[in-house]
């Protein structure tokens, strides 16, 4: 994954560090499921799943560069369980990182990095919108102890919008880098931007 997407699903708990206190469950609701998303057999959507189609994407770090934003194709099985949101969960080196679940409207998800000697990283991040035609996630990265200059945390954002069916000669997982080119998130195979990539 390109380092301007690096970190950008991993984050954790904000809320036990300016929560209210008064010690109250979180909101749960039942979830409208949208026509082409795969429900669980309860009904309820178990993992946030995008509208298949050509996603553009930018974040914080990639603005703050100059940089312009990517362009992603979602499939239908793009978004799975165990890989969402381009988040793989489970234990990646020495991070750990969660699936999102569902907390009141939005998406909820908690990682931990360990670097032994150094701080650990310990993130959340949360989702918001629709999925359908925008979702942005927000990220509060905390370090133990803290950087050397006295930083304790950082703060990122996601932001995306569908724009429109992804086009013929791109494949799901396909990431358009401007500059780059195509790479596929998949397989991670790189390949020159084609013009038709912008059909």
């Amino acid at each position: 994954m390109p380092a301007m997407l690096a970190g950008l699903f991993v984050a954790l708990p904000a809320a036990a560090a300016d929560g209210d206190g008064d010690g109250d469950a979180p909101l749960r609701s039942e979830v409208v499921t949208p026509p082409d998303a795969a429900p669980s057999p309860a009904g309820r959507l178990d993992h946030p799943r995008r509208r298949p189609g050509l996603w553009e994407i930018r974040n914080s770090a990639s603005e703050q560069l100059g940089l312009e934003p990517v362009k992603l194709c979602v499939g239908d099985q793009t978004d799975t369980p165990e890989h969402h949101l381009d988040r793989q969960v489970g234990k990646r080196g020495a991070c750990t990182l969660g699936a999102f679940r569902r907390e009141g409207l939005g998406w909820v998800a908690d990682s931990v990095c360990r670097d032994t000697g150094r701080s650990t990283i310990v993130s959340q991040s949360t989702v918001s919108g629709d999925l359908q035609s925008h979702y942005r996630i927000d990220t509060v990265v905390f370090y133990s102890p803290p950087l050397p200059n006295n930083r304790r945390e950082d703060r990122e954002y996601t932001e995306a919008r569908w724009l429109r069916a992804c086009p013929s000669n791109q494949k799901p997982a396909d990431l358009t880098i401007p500059g780059m080119g195509v790479l596929n998130m998949l397989d991670g195979g790189l390949r020159p931007e084609s013009p038709h990539t912008h059909e």
